[in-house]
Formats: C-alpha cells, sequence, structure tokens
C-alpha cells in the first residue's frame, strides 16, 4: 500500500518542468524556465515526409510567442534514421530552410538507447499522471500547461496550426490586456471564410487588421457600408481590428479559427 501511494504522488508531483535539457547549443537548461508558459513540444527530423510543418511550427511560435506561449524542438534520428547529423548541422538545416527561431533541443534518443528522462515522462502514465502516449514517428506533439502538466498528445499528421492546438493556445488569452475598447462604435462578424466589418454608424470610416506582432493582414475603406475580409488564407489565431470613423478610433479583438 505504501509503495503504490508513493508511485501515485510521484506522478502527481512530477512535471515537465522538473527536468534538464541540453540544447542545441549545448547549454545545460532546467525546463522550470518555462513555469507559467503553454508549451507545445515535438520531436523533429530533417529528412522525413513531415519536415515540412518546420514552417507551420516556426508560423505558430511567431504568432503566439507573446501570449505566454512557447515551443520546443528536440530532434531525433531513432525513426527512420531521418535526422542524423550532428547538432550543428541539425540547427544549421532548421535555420537556413525554415527560419527557425523557437528553441531547439540537442538531438535525443526516444526509442532507442537510453531514452532522454523527459520523454519517458511524456510518453508514460504511470510518470506523467495521466496517460500513455507512446511516439511512433517523428513530429510527434506534447501540449503542457503552465504548471507543467501533461495535456494532450498529437500524432505527426496533425499540423501544428490545427484549430485543436491554437484553440488550446487561445484558452484565457482574453485576460492578456489586449485593446478592445469601444465596441458599441462596430461589430464584428466572422462566417463562411469572410470577416465583415460594420460600423453603428453611416459616415465613412477606414479598417487595418493586424496580427498581435504588429504585422498588417488587411485594410480597407469604405463611405457608409460594411466591409468584408476573406480569410481562408489567414492562418488561424488573434488579429486586431482597428477602425477609424469620424476621427474617432475603435479596436477590437476577434479570433479567427477556421
Amino acid at each position: 500500500m505504501l509503495l503504490l501511494s508513493s508511485t501515485f504522488l510521484n506522478a502527481q508531483t512530477t512535471t515537465f518542468h522538473s527536468f534538464n535539457a541540453v540544447t542545441i547549443y549545448g547549454d545545460t537548461i532546467s525546463l522550470s524556465q518555462y513555469a507559467g508558459k503553454k508549451l507545445l513540444v515535438v520531436n523533429t527530423a530533417s529528412f522525413c515526409a513531415y519536415t515540412h510543418q518546420f514552417a507551420n511550427l516556426e508560423a505558430v511560435y511567431e504568432q503566439y510567442h507573446n501570449l505566454n506561449f512557447e515551443l520546443i524542438g528536440f530532434p531525433c534520428n531513432d525513426f527512420g534514421n531521418q535526422d542524423p547529423g550532428s547538432d550543428s548541422t541539425i540547427l544549421e538545416f532548421c535555420t537556413n530552410n525554415y527560419n527557425v527561431t523557437f528553441p531547439m533541443m540537442s538531438r535525443i534518443q526516444i526509442k532507442t538507447g537510453d531514452t532522454a528522462a523527459v520523454y519517458k515522462w511524456l510518453q508514460r502514465g504511470d510518470l506523467n499522471g495521466v496517460a500513455d502516449a507512446p511516439v511512433t514517428w517523428n513530429f510527434n506533439k506534447f501540449l503542457i500547461d503552465a504548471n507543467g502538466n501533461w495535456v494532450q498528445h498529437y500524432d505527426s499528421p496533425v499540423e501544428p496550426d490545427d484549430s485543436l492546438i491554437v484553440n488550446w493556445i487561445l484558452e484565457g488569452s482574453e485576460t492578456l490586456g489586449i485593446p478592445s475598447n469601444s465596441k458599441d462604435a462596430f461589430t464584428l462578424k466572422v462566417n463562411n471564410g469572410t470577416l465583415s466589418v460594420h460600423p453603428k454608424t453611416t459616415s465613412p470610416f477606414t479598417v487595418r487588421i493586424c496580427s498581435l506582432m504588429g504585422t498588417e493582414i488587411a485594410k480597407g475603406a469604405s463611405e457608409s457600408g460594411a466591409i468584408q475580409f476573406p480569410t481562408s488564407t489567414w492562418a488561424n489565431g488573434i488579429y486586431l481590428v482597428d477602425v477609424v470613423q469620424s476621427q474617432q478610433r475603435s479596436v477590437q479583438r476577434v479570433i479567427l479559427s477556421h
């Protein structure tokens, strides 16, 4: 009985933050440095059919990094021998081909040899306290909450910008103090791949839509009626809708999830 209680206690008190990792630059870090941030953890490879996901991983990182979100890549050569290079070779590949800026760790072992301790925890329900989640190929994805608790596991085909992942990142984002003043000035409608901006009065107005990073996504102007913006090519995420009408500026936030 005592052994079972100790095992249960360990499963509840050991979190992602309990482990160390070596960065791709050779520095040992404590993963507790990510406390307070939601995490997407991915085992990567340079020569896999899913390697194209580096582009979406970087896009998700850039879009949501300022929402207390972090993304960590762990290169691994265990699945199909598709990441055989040194850490410096892997870093050069990721940087030159996908402009990766999110943190990358030193190459680890998951299925062969000595499995990295953090990946034992990620895969074993008796350690993470939630579920068994064996990594079966490159680009498996794990969600970790701000307290370091195991949340969810997704297999390789699930893209990093899948709505399941993006919606989880965005949960609670309304508490971040993003400008949303003067909501009575205009209304927003998102339907069938279109964002419509409807002012409450008929005077001329201009609209500028930006990402949270400040990048302008679209703009338009109207003498009276609503303006519609096609959103089918926009990434899922939060956008700021900035409307100027009669020398009055109003900003609202809209969450886009295809």
